[in-house]
């Protein structure tokens, strides 16, 4: 009887910490996206400038993933769907002139 409360008992604890962590995360990932949420200027031109370099690129919108935002580029990650493996490559987008860029160029 003894050892099923105890195992209740850190099972909370388990929770609680599983909890935690992943509010941890989620924190981190979206501390890099708060120029979006606090410019609605910035926001409305990266949506547009991500459309546009997506159009041009022949890309899905759904293999885009910002990883950094400034009023000077966006980084974005992009994963093109095929069979098989996905490879993911980095660009930077130009906020000024829309000029698409490798990562290692910046």
């Amino acid at each position: 009887m003894y050892t099923i409360f105890m195992l209740k008992k850190y099972e909370w604890f388990l929770f609680w910490l599983t909890c935690f962590t992943i509010a941890i995360v989620l924190c981190v990932r979206l501390w890099t996206l708060v120029p979006l949420y606090t410019d609605s200027a910035l926001r409305s031109r990266t949506q547009a400038l991500i459309q546009a370099t997506a159009q041009r690129e022949g890309w899905l919108l759904s293999g885009v993933s910002i990883q950094h935002i400034s009023d000077e580029s966006v980084q974005v990650h992009y994963r093109a769907y095929h069979r098989g493996r996905d490879d993911v490559q980095c660009y930077t987008i130009s906020q000024r002139t829309g000029a698409l860029g490798s990562c290692n160029e910046s």
